[in-house]
């Protein structure tokens, strides 16, 4: 008789235990974070911290599914359209309140479908390209931060590292569309009295060592609009990692290499002035409790991003002979970017 009065017992608990699940999973605000890039990226890394950090402000528990889409390097067609496949489907499964997507490609691959889609809320963030480029400018449903190239940042570390001298910057990217995306924004800047050359875009190795080698004869400074999607030869499908290309560059380059990327520094590079993850990260959980909290999209402008983190590998420079003012070197230790 205790058995089975023990049994009964455990029998309720555990349909207790089942009944609050369910209407937990029922009741608790459902969000779908789909990341452009691989979880191990730093520039993952660091955008999931700072929103899991505000997203925790938020008053009531989140239901947060993360899906990475793993489009780093230079991936193929068929790659990229079983990864947008599968992000797809995921919106489709998990039925989120809040559609979070990080960085152009996901953009671009799964947010076009969900669109002006009744129910349906959208947060952007990372996003190099223009909000009309997605539909976002125009969408009932779509808000969030635009990421931006520091330029006037850029534009001063010119003149610290030319110390009143007037340098020339050569600008050289790899043929993916992100890399294609920094462009617009440095030709819009007016960087007087330095001078922008053209922007070049390669598609791989042997070409990208060809014009490294030939833009370090005619510029000071060599602006990298992105390394990581180099093919090892023409019309292979191979990518050269980025620290290779970088130890190389580095190596080979007359000019000063210099580029907004986070991963920039510790891939072998001397100094990076990139957009910060946490400005980024930080605004999209904002953005998303504002939604949970009854918001309105329309109600909330598109942000566009202002800070940045400065990367330095102060030997590097040293070797070239540029030296920069200590306020970079403590700004780099402060952001755990100082190498």
């Amino acid at each position: 008789m205790k058995k089975s009065i023990a049994a009964l017992l455990v029998s309720a608990f555990l349909a207790l235990l089942l009944i609050l699940v369910l209407v937990f999973n029922v009741t608790s605000p459902r969000v779908l974070v789909i990341h452009s890039y691989d979880e191990d990226f730093g520039w993952t890394q660091a955008l999931e911290r700072s929103y899991r950090r505000e997203i925790k402000n938020y008053p009531r528990t989140v239901l947060t599914r993360w899906h990475y889409m793993r489009l780093g390097g230079a991936p193929s067609e068929q790659h990229m359209e079983t990864a947008a496949a599968s992000a797809l489907r995921a919106v489709e499964t998990f039925e989120p309140d809040v559609l979070v997507v990080f960085d152009d490609i996901a953009a671009k691959l799964v947010t076009p479908a969900w669109l002006n889609r009744p129910g349906m809320r959208i947060v952007f963030a990372g996003i190099n390209a223009d909000a009309s480029a997605y539909g976002f400018d125009t969408a009932t449903n779509a808000t969030g931060i635009l990421e931006r190239i520091p330029v006037a940042a850029l534009q001063e570390a010119l003149t610290q590292l030319g110390r009143g001298r007037p340098l020339t910057m050569a600008c050289l990217g790899d043929a993916r569309a992100q890399a294609l995306l920094e462009v617009p924004q440095l030709v819009a800047h007016d960087w007087s009295p330095h001078k922008l050359l053209p922007c070049e875009q390669v598609d791989n190795y042997p070409d990208w060592q060809k014009r490294v080698a030939e833009l370090g004869q005619q510029a000071d400074v060599l602006f990298i609009t992105g390394y990581q999607g180099l093919h090892r030869e023409a019309g292979g499908h191979r990518s050269v990692p980025p620290a290779e290309v970088m130890a190389w560059t580095e190596t080979n380059s007359k000019a000063l290499p210099l580029a907004t990327k986070n991963g920039f520094v510790p891939d072998g590079g001397g100094l990076a002035i990139a957009s910060s993850a946490q400005e980024q990260g930080q605004a999209a959980a904002r953005l998303t409790a504002a939604l949970l909290q009854g918001r309105a999209p329309s109600e909330l402008p598109i942000l566009q991003g202002h800070a940045f983190v400065v990367a330095l590998h102060a030997e590097r420079l040293a070797q070239r002979g540029y030296r920069l003012p200590a306020v970079y070197e403590a700004a780099a230790r402060a952001a755990g970017t100082l190498n």
